[in-house]
């Protein structure tokens, strides 16, 4: 038989191809790993390899510990979303698109992609919406304050309970407490002493500042929530200057205590009726506690008339005996006085009244009384607001005396000199008038009217005061200029400057008449004041003499 050959083919690969197929077989692993961690990267978050400190390897010092140390450091933390804290899922995915679309760009500047990207920031930004809240709690509940005084006392506690010389000592158990101590003391340090937490007390403090003033001006103010429980001394006064001693105490609950001394006699302290809107300051709480109540809308009151008036008496005595080798006579004398306003003020128009009498009687030596002052002045001006403190004004003013008034010649008679309505001033005047405020007054009045009146003509001689012979009136006309000052040094000390001008434009008008008052008022106590006044008169009609009179006295005045 014929057995069919086998056919051998032997077929050598190059070298290139054999190099080529060794390459791949050992980089196929690496590739295989590439693309397994490629699919990684794209379905999950692949964390970065652990890295322990330099310590971390000095305390291994057994497997054990190693597995125990590495068990505990490589713990694996849930990843928590930026943008947990946003309840509304809706808004959460708006917020993260805008990222993206407003991501910053570092080759272009746009004022909207800074502005959406600041408020997107504000937005993820979980660690503001936890210090607001804790701020918040922090200022209703004080808790980290609480927490500051609670471990004091604590190393304070622990600070005397470590120092117990007569018990034995355990190395062991003393290390432990005295590291404790040293730890509780390093943390209130620090939260102490911390500028934040600084900052947060002092801004914490939201309070009122609260002021107390009496009638004296004398005044205290305090913040009522400061931080700390204290008191404060104060004396309440009324215008008669008698006085009550209070304690005011700002407690923790950002209220008020008042305390009033003991042994008060509060019969004095009275209470007035104060026209007006009422408004709620404060409301009970306790009986010894009172807290400040809310202040809700109210009408504005505005006073129309402001009235009142001061009556006055003062007196003075002085006896000298016959046997008083330097000479002199004895002398008593009295003065009464009465002053009284009435205001109106309503918009643009003004109308101030005054009332003016004064009475005085004076004895010495051997001689009877005699009349030292006699003087009624009755003053009547209305305005109307021109502009900023210019007012169109009219004025009315009368003056004269009540009673008889005699001189007394030396070589004869007492003479009669004056009597009511003998003599008689009246001014009418228009003009203008200028009020910076209510202590300043000018009225300027180019155009003014001046009656001299004597009534009794038959008993007193008219031409003394400038009148003819055959009349009983004067009539001028002139200019005419009103000064009024007030100055108040304090509460009482108050000093009065009136200054009257009048030219007469058809007789003489470069003979000015001149009336010029100045007082000065100064209280001594609750019920005493003295004043001290002068009066100068200069008036071609009754003389070319300047006329002055001078009074000083002390006595009794009281104001309603």
């Amino acid at each position: 038989m014929f057995q069919k050959p086998k056919l051998l083919i032997r077929t050598e690969l190059s070298p290139m191809i054999r190099y080529f197929l060794v390459l791949l077989i050992v980089i196929q692993p690496f590739v295989l790993l590439s693309q397994s961690t490629t699919r990684l990267q794209k379905d999950s978050l692949l964390l970065d390899t652990i890295r322990f400190e330099e310590s971390v390897y000095k305390i291994k010092h057994n497997a054990t510990d190693s597995l125990k140390h590495f068990t505990h450091d490589s713990v694996l933390h849930p990843i928590k979303d930026p943008l947990n804290h946003i309840e509304n899922v809706g808004f959460r995915f708006i917020v993260r698109e805008l990222a993206v679309d407003y991501a910053p760009n570092q080759h272009q500047t746009d004022s909207v992609r800074n502005a959406v990207n600041t408020l997107l920031q504000y937005v993820g930004n979980d660690s503001i919406r936890n210090m607001v809240f804790y701020l918040k709690d922090y200022i209703e509940k004080r808790k980290t304050e609480e927490a500051l005084r609670e471990v004091k006392k604590q190393i304070e506690l622990e600070k005397v309970l470590s120092y117990q010389p007569d018990l034995p000592v355990i190395e062991e158990r003393e290390s432990h407490e005295t590291w404790k101590t040293e730890a509780l003391d390093e943390l209130y340090n620090y939260v102490e002493h911390d500028p934040v937490h600084q900052w947060i007390r002092e801004i914490s403090r939201d309070s009122v500042f609260l002021g107390v003033r009496n009638f004296m001006n004398d005044s205290i103010k305090f913040w009522i929530n400061n931080g700390r429980q204290d008191y404060k001394r104060f004396w309440l006064k009324k215008n008669k200057r008698d006085s009550i001693g209070i304690w005011i105490q700002n407690t923790s609950d950002r209220s008020v205590r008042i305390l009033v001394d003991d042994d008060v006699y509060q019969q004095s302290v009275q209470r007035t009726k104060v026209r007006g809107t009422r408004v709620l300051l404060e409301k009970k709480e306790r009986a010894d506690q009172y807290a400040l109540a809310k202040l809700g809308k109210y009408k504005r009151y505005s006073q129309i008339w402001k009235v009142g008036a001061t009556v006055g008496m003062a007196f003075n005595q002085g006896h000298v005996s016959d046997s008083w080798s330097r000479g002199g006579e004895s002398s008593m004398a009295t003065t009464s006085t009465l002053e009284a306003f009435a205001n109106y003020k309503r918009g643009k128009h003004t109308w101030d009244n005054s009332l003016k009498v004064k009475y005085g009687l004076l004895k010495s030596g051997e001689n009877g009384f005699r009349k030292n002052e006699d003087r009624i002045e009755f003053n009547t001006k209305y305005g109307q607001k021109a502009v900023k403190n210019w007012y169109y004004s009219a004025q009315f003013n009368l003056k004269t005396q009540m009673v008889k008034g005699y001189s007394y010649p030396s070589d004869g008679p007492r003479v009669l000199k004056s009597n009511f309505f003998a003599p008689a001033y009246i001014i009418a005047s228009v003009g203008m008038d200028y009020k910076p405020n209510k202590n300043f007054s000018v009225l300027l009045s180019p155009l003014s009217a001046k009656y001299t009146i004597v009534k009794d003509t038959a008993n007193i001689d008219q031409t003394a005061y400038g009148v003819d012979k055959d009349k009983k009136v004067k009539k001028e006309v002139g200019s005419y200029v009103n000064l009024s000052h007030k100055l108040k040094f304090w509460e009482d000390l108050v000093l009065v400057n009136k200054l009257t001008l009048y030219s007469n434009y058809s007789e003489k008008p470069k003979n000015i008449d001149v009336d010029w008052e100045l007082s000065l008022t100064m209280p001594i106590n609750q019920y005493l004041s003295s004043k001290f006044s002068t009066h100068l008169i200069s008036d071609d009609d009754t003389g070319s003499k300047v006329q002055f009179k001078e009074n000083f006295s002390i006595g009794v005045s009281y104001r309603f």
